[in-house]
């Protein structure tokens, strides 16, 4: 039968104990009552996954309670969870007789007497004042209900973590008392449930320290698999500092456990060598590799064990090695990791420099910032506990470059220059340049670039001792200006208009006549007389356009529309447009063709009409316009007229 970890391995049949020992087996000292059967050597069933049965296991021999105690069992409470498994076991003293018990909720236990019970209940009887969940107890008498005096302790949750105990798999269950100080004490899986301290050989027993022990077990209308074993555990463990490594002592400590007492051990080391003392002297493993341990215990009841296995990697002895590169300040060193473990692998990593700096990576990132001789070292452990040797290289740091560069932007069509400059005394073998995705490899780099466009430069410099230094970048910019005075307009006599310019960083006006300011982008012009204004606009890298404006001046305020346009797309007159002198705003201009239908419709006074009406040319012919606008004194003009269309 398997069980979880925590349990203790189901010991073999008496019989097979018998021939692996070549001793004879003592007679079973334990009674069956009712649904009760053996399984094994040491395990029982109480009750099968059946109605209504119950089942009770004795031992023959009776106990002195005037002497401690410690059992040590295994339970198994069924895998049907919820109120669709019961009822429960019980852990019974009693000094009467091994007879069998009640079913249902009394656990097998009800009705002995005098008796003390250390009941695991999974069924909540609300005439019992049982609690909801799975509970352990300790009651007296056959009696369950733990609301009269014979509930002495509890009851608790069975599992320290609140969980069903029918999750089928096995569990421990550790029952101690302490003669001396007369104290019970239950553990469920090593965690204490349960203690008290009683006089219970004069309490319950009346004066008679002689008792039976045994377990019991019911099922009523639900039910479940219930069983319990003795427990018989093979185990061992490891000093831990122990090396599994070739050639190096290896420990072995016993740990078994048994209900009674252990008469022979039996260990098989996986490499053809055996023992059979409890600790057997330190065993040697000349050749790494992988070995299975096993270990099986034989009880004082004629019951093996089942076989405890524990899986050993002896490792190899690690070697430790590397390289290192070319070695140069402020650059991660080269390393090469060379180290090699034939068997196992590696746990730890100790690199030492002589300047006293230490690393853990298997390949760590170590900078020096300062050029010389270094030493270092590498040594490394095994996952097996197995060291390395001390791998020691020396190194010559040399010194790193360091570079800048100088260059401007530049307009386009003239040599964009860069010029690479040292910031050390570290003689340079090789420059590196790439500049718009462009290599180079001079100290000065010259190009010429027909466009205007952003480069990212990039420099960086190798020394004669191979060593490069850090990546410096830029940006610099191919420069062109667009120069834009605004578009030709009218102005009224006496009034000033503001011009706008554009397409650079830096502007000026000529002539200066009648400017507010000619190196603003945005003069105020005061004119009298027709006048032409030429703006040079300049980048930041000195990058000259020009562009010019005419400023017609009437006499105004007024409102002037041209008497015909061609709109045949050859860029002469080809849109109709106004001419608003001393108009503040523009409240709209119309044109509509002889039917009287509007064709256009604007209030801006920079647009102009292209000849068209929704998006489709109109023909050739006369077209009537009107036109309204306030001044700047805020009079309201308002103007009608024709205009010849051409095409």
């Amino acid at each position: 039968m398997s069980k979880s970890l925590t349990s203790v391995a189901v010991a073999l049949c008496l019989l097979c104990a018998r021939a692996a020992s070549g001793q004879v087996a003592q007679a079973n000292p334990y009674v069956m009552h009712g649904s009760a059967v053996q399984n094994s050597c040491n395990c029982y069933t109480l009750t099968p996954q059946q109605n209504f049965m119950s089942g009770a296991v004795w031992n023959k021999n009776k106990i002195d309670l005037t002497q401690s105690f410690d059992y040590h069992f295994n339970v198994f409470l069924g895998c049907t969870a919820g109120q669709a498994g019961a009822d429960g076991i019980a852990f019974v003293l009693q000094p009467v007789s091994t007879s069998e018990g009640s079913d249902g909720g009394g656990l097998g236990f009800d009705g002995i007497i005098p008796s003390l019970g250390v009941t695991l209940d999974t069924w909540p009887n609300i005439e019992d004042d049982d609690p909801q969940y799975d509970h352990i107890a300790f009651q007296a008498n056959g009696d369950l209900n733990h609301a009269d005096t014979n509930n002495l302790a509890g009851p608790v949750s069975i599992l320290a973590s609140g969980n069903s105990i029918k999750d089928c798999a096995w569990h421990v269950l550790d029952v101690q008392w302490d003669a001396p100080t007369m104290t019970l004490t239950a553990s469920m899986d090593g965690v204490l449930r349960l203690s008290l301290t009683r006089n219970l050989v004069d309490s319950i027993f009346l004066g008679n320290p002689l008792v039976f022990w045994g377990f019991t077990g019911s099922t009523g209308g639900s039910y479940n698999l219930q069983q319990f074993c003795t427990s018989l555990n093979a185990g061992h463990s490891f000093p831990s500092n122990q090396e599994y490594c070739e050639n190096v002592p290896i420990t072995f400590t016993d740990s078994s456990t048994s209900f009674g007492s252990i008469v022979r051990w039996y260990w098989n080391f996986g490499d053809g060598d055996s023992s059979n003392l409890q600790n057997p002297p330190p065993h040697i493993y000349p050749t790494p590799g992988v070995y299975t341990v096993t270990q099986n215990v034989l009880g004082n009841n004629g019951c093996l064990s089942d076989t405890n296995k524990t899986v050993l990697t002896i490792g190899s002895f690690p070697v430790a090695s590397f390289t290192v590169g070319n070695a140069c300040t402020d650059q991660p060193l080269p390393l090469v990791n060379k180290s090699i473990d034939s068997v196992g692998r590696f746990a730890t990593w100790s690199w030492a420099l002589s300047n006293g700096q230490t690393f853990s990576d298997s390949l760590p990132s170590i900078v020096l910032t300062q050029p010389g001789g270094y030493t270092l070292q590498l040594s490394v452990v095994s996952a097996e506990g197995c060291p390395s040797n001390v791998s020691t290289v020396l190194l010559s740091v040399n010194p790193s470059p360091q570079v800048t560069f100088t260059g401007e932007s530049v307009c386009a069509g003239l040599p964009l220059t860069l010029s690479g400059n040292p910031l050390s005394a570290v003689p340079i073998r090789q420059w590196y340049w790439l500049v718009g995705g462009i290599p180079y490899s001079t100290q000065t780099i010259s190009h010429v670039y027909n466009q205007e466009d952003t480069l990212n430069a990039s420099l960086w410099a190798v020394s004669t001792l191979g060593c490069s230094s850090d990546t410096v970048t830029q940006t610099v910019e191919i420069q062109a200006s667009h120069a834009f005075a605004g578009r030709d307009t009218a102005v009224a006599l006496g009034y000033p208009i503001q011009l706008q310019a554009s397409g650079g960083t830096t502007y000026t006006w000529s002539p200066p006549t009648g400017l507010s300011n000619p190196d603003l982008p945005d003069p105020i012009a005061t004119i009298s007389t027709d006048t032409r204004y030429t703006v040079t606009a300049a980048s930041s890298a000195g990058c000259l356009s020009s562009a010019s404006v005419l400023i017609k001046v009437y006499k105004g305020p007024a409102i002037y529309v041209p008497g015909a346009f061609t709109p045949n797309g050859d860029g002469n007159n080809d849109v109709l447009r106004i001419v608003a002198v001393g108009i503040s705003e523009l409240q709209y201009f119309r044109v509509f063709n002889r039917w009287g239908q509007e064709v256009y419709h604007s209030t801006d006074p920079q647009a102009g009409w292209d000849g068209t009406a929704a998006g489709h040319p109109v023909p050739s012919g006369t077209y009537v316009w009107s036109v309204r606008g306030t001044d700047l004194s805020g009079k309201v003009l308002t103007k009608q007229g024709t205009v010849l269309l051409i095409r």
